[in-house]
C-alpha cells in the first residue's frame, strides 16, 4: 500500500538557489511517514495510548535533482518491512515527467514513554507491506567523525525544540548544513546523506558540530553535547559541484 501527498515547491520550502531546500526535504519525508503510520492505525495517537512513540533511527537519502520553486511533485511512501527492532519505511520524490528525482529509506523505532527502551515491533505484524525498494540498500550505521579541531557550542533555541520536548531531528541536519559558510555553498550542493539519530536532545543543552573531511566530497559529521561529549547524531555527507 502506497501513500500519496500531491505537492508544489513553495517559495517557504526553497533555498536560496530557488531549490528545495535539504530542510524541507527532510521534514517532508518525516511529515509523509507520520501520516500514513496514522492512516494505517499506527500512528502517533494510536501509540500514545499505549504510552509507547516512533523515533527515527537512521535515513538515507539520494539527490538526482531538487524541485524547483513553483515546480509540482509528488511525494510517495510505503512500509516495506522489518529488521530486527527497526521498521523500514522508503519514500520517493516524483517529478510532473514520471521521474524519481529523490529517493529515501528510513528506519524507525518504538519506545516506551516512560522507561525510554525499545519495544519489539511484534504488536505491529498488521502492518500492510510492499516488498518494492526504491534503493538497493537500507540506511546503515554511520562512523564517528574524527577531527582535533576546537568546537563551537550554542545553546538549542526555542525553535528547534518539539512537541515531545526533544532537539527536533531536522534541527540537527540544519545546524550541520548551517556549520558550512555562504563560499561552500556557493560552490557546492548536498547530493546524498545518510543519518544516525542515536541520543536525545533537550532544552538545556548546548550543542556544536563536529567534522571530519574523508575527501574533497565526502565528510563526516556529528552534533556533540557540551555538557557530556555525547554524539547526538551522526550524519556522512556527500557534496557534489554545483552546476
Amino acid at each position: 500500500m502506497k501513500y500519496k501527498q500531491h505537492l508544489t515547491t513553495k517559495s517557504y520550502f526553497v533555498n536560496r538557489f530557488g531549490k528545495l531546500s535539504t530542510s524541507f526535504l527532510f521534514w517532508q519525508i518525516q511529515d509523509i511517514a507520520w501520516e500514513h503510520a496514522e492512516l494505517l492505525g499506527f500512528g502517533f495517537d494510536n501509540l500514545k495510548k499505549e504510552q509507547q512513540f516512533w523515533v527515527l533511527s537512521r535515513l538515507l537519502v539520494k539527490i538526482k535533482r531538487r524541485p524547483n520553486w513553483g515546480e509540482k511533485f509528488t511525494v510517495e511512501t510505503w512500509p516495506v518491512g522489518t529488521e530486527g527492532l527497526l521498521a523500514l519505511r522508503d519514500i520517493e520524490f516524483i517529478d510532473e515527467k514520471g521521474e524519481s528525482i529523490i529517493q529515501a529509506t528510513t528506519s524507525w523505532l518504538v519506545l516506551d514513554a516512560q522507561t525510554k527502551r525499545i519495544i519489539r515491533l511484534d504488536d505491529l505484524k498488521d502492518i500492510p507491506l510492499n516488498g518494492e525498494r526504491v534503493l538497493d540498500q537500507t540506511a546503515g550505521k554511520v562512523k564517528a567523525p574524527i577531527s582535533e579541531q576546537e568546537v563551537t557550542f550554542t545553546p538549542a533555541l526555542f525553535n528547534e525544540i518539539d512537541i515531545n520536548q526533544h532537539f527536533n531531528s531536522g534541527r540537527y541536519l540544519e545546524r550541520i548544513i548551517d556549520s558550512y559558510d555562504f563560499d561552500f555553498h556557493e560552490k557546492n550542493e548536498l547530493t546524498e546523506f545518510e543519518i544516525n539519530f542515536a541520543k536525545e536532545g533537550v532544552p538545556a543543552d548546548w550543542l556544536g558540530v563536529k567534522k571530519q573531511y574523508l575527501d574533497k566530497n565526502n565528510h563526516l559529521c556529528s552534533v556533540i553535547r557540551k555538557s557530556d561529549g555525547a554524539e547526538l547524531i551522526k550524519a556522512r555527507l556527500n557534496w557534489q559541484a554545483r552546476t
